[in-house]
């Protein structure tokens, strides 16, 4: 088979991760001594949904999970006799060398066919894919993406749009010739329509692409890839290699849906409960990776480093009854004296800088993991303008083809929401291989089953990271989905702070007397499988 043409069934297959309706779905079943059967899962063996009768039913089951109020684990069937799908290789794990075509322009013909279509990730309702420029013996000024249904998005070097973040997005799509559909973040009722023409949870598309010269002379479509929208919760997981994947099959053998299915697999590798009075060194630096001279976001709050400088004057963590609370305030005035230079430097929102104190914790040089299961109770803030933040970082960017610079946003919460409904917020970004352009997923967003404010108590927020599978979930129910060869799989740090005034969110109201800005915390801990444990810097 053509090399390019495997590699994008392969890209194709690892982010097809299919749902699966529940009439298909199967789990293995074991007969109990009364004769009764009882559907349980054998985490420690691939699936098996061969005929049971072979288990002896005079031998009782003693060791049946028992999962509450919940209904008993479905696990989606898997064709196990299949090859496993191929994955990238160490060498060029983020498809950097994938982005050359070799074929030379022919004078006065049309480009080149766009080479090597291949998937980056795919989610519930949104799929990035890439492909490599094609050669004009003039210039390629276009390409158009052929959806399955009829449908066709254009991207344009001369694209414009008065929006500065979709002419950013608009740029990067053309530098990197890249393209998601569809980046209702961006786009949702301006350019593509994502709004109207974006796909839906459990969609099945085939995309090729055209490129278009100066003359208008079209190439051959390039060779086509099917992408399968994951289902809303429980989407199979089909056998694929990966260099970093380990041997279980854990992500085929369990139920995904609900994080109370598969924990057993996992052991506590970080744990803070705040039960001390003051931030554990061994476990925080109460400053982000990039110190206090960088500015992130437009954001207008200054991180007080309490552990470098205990006698800055304010201390915005708080730790009463094993709660860990970071209290924002307007910087009193006697203190803006000790802020640094970088405070009196322009914002790129047009906005004060340092106009607040606030607090950050983050695990960077003492606690790292490279997959695993990180998960927090808090109570997010309600206020206008707090945005409440926690989420994995990585350490080093990468470089050459490991440039990669990941982050995994497991949630984001923004008070009193001034652009729709107070959701909580998920989101991945990740450096692109060859340009270093930040490429990011559209701002997800999972609204409260019971239709209260994600801020009115505490909740739990976590994130399921293996080899090519990101899994999001609240309160242990799966909301949001993402597979692809452009998952993380460099170490990250685990961090969490509170933000007050940014480019997302407005500037609190100083007059309004919501002062101290909290954001209160139970617990954060991180769970590693056996197969990944080693991989992290446990504080002794």
């Amino acid at each position: 088979m053509n090399p390019l043409l495997r590699h994008s069934i392969l890209s194709l297959a690892i982010a097809s991760l299919a749902a699966c309706s529940s009439s298909d779905n199967t789990s293995r079943i074991l007969t109990a001594e009364d004769g009764t059967s009882t559907d349980v899962i054998d985490t420690d063996t691939p699936i098996d949904n061969s005929d049971t009768d072979s288990v002896d039913s005079d031998q009782p089951v003693d060791t049946v999970p028992d999962f509450g109020d919940l209904p008993d684990p479905t696990i989606p069937t898997v064709d196990l006799l299949a090859a496993p799908i191929p994955g990238p290789s160490l060498s060029d794990p983020f498809g950097s060398l994938l982005e050359v075509d070799n074929e030379a322009a022919t004078a006065g013909g049309p480009p080149t066919q766009p080479k090597n279509l291949r998937i980056d990730l795919v989610s519930n309702d949104w799929a990035e894919f890439s492909w490599a420029p094609s050669n004009d013996d003039s210039a390629v000024v276009a390409y158009r993406i052929l959806r399955s249904d009829g449908h066709v998005y254009t991207i344009r070097q001369d694209q414009t749009d008065a929006d500065g973040n979709a002419q950013r997005e608009i740029d990067k799509y053309w530098n990197t010739t890249s393209f998601m559909d569809c980046n209702y973040t961006r786009f949702a009722t301006r350019l593509h329509e994502c709004a109207i023409n974006g796909p839906k949870a459990g969609d099945i598309f085939s995309y090729e692409v055209i490129a278009v010269d100066d003359e208008g002379q079209e190439s051959a479509p390039s060779d086509p890839i099917t992408i399968t929208y994951h289902a809303t919760s429980g989407a199979a997981v089909p056998l694929y290699a990966d260099p970093f994947l380990d041997e279980s099959r854990f992500a085929q053998n369990h139920d995904l849906s609900n994080t109370a299915y598969f924990m057993d697999k996992f052991s506590v590798v970080f744990e803070d409960e705040f039960n001390t009075d003051v931030i554990d060194s061994a476990r925080w630096n109460t400053q982000l990776v990039f110190g206090d001279e960088t500015i992130i976001n437009g954001e207008q709050q200054y991180f007080v480093n309490s552990q470098d400088e205990p006698d800055f004057g304010y201390n915005p963590f708080k730790i009463a009854d094993s709660i860990l609370t970071i209290e924002a305030i307007p910087t009193p005035e006697e203190l803006k004296s000790s802020l640094p230079d970088v405070c009196n430097d322009a914002n790129s929102s047009g906005k004060d800088q340092c106009l607040f104190l606030s607090g950050a914790l983050s695990t960077h040089d003492k606690f790292n993991m490279t997959y695993g299961y990180v998960e927090s109770r808090m109570k997010t803030s309600d206020t206008f303008g707090a945005l409440s933040s926690f989420y994995l970082y990585h350490r080093y960017p990468g470089e050459g083809v490991n440039l990669h610079a990941p982050e995994i946003d497991i949630v984001e919460y923004l008070g009193e929401n001034p652009f729709g409904d107070e959701d909580a917020f998920q989101t991945y970004h990740y450096a692109d291989v060859n340009t270093g352009e930040l490429r990011s997923a559209p701002t997800m967003n999972f609204k409260n089953p019971d239709g209260s404010l994600y801020s009115d108590e505490f909740h739990t927020y976590g994130v399921l990271w293996e080899p090519q599978l990101v899994i999001w979930y609240i309160d242990g129910k799966e909301i949001k989905r993402m597979s692809g060869p452009q998952v993380a799989r460099q170490g990250m740090n685990i961090v969490t702070y509170l933000v007050t005034g940014s480019g997302w969110a407005p500037t609190p109201d100083i007059e309004a007397g919501n002062f101290p800005i909290s954001l209160e915390i139970d617990y954060i801990r991180a769970w590693q499988r056996d197969a990944y444990s080693t991989n992290g810097l446990y504080p002794q």
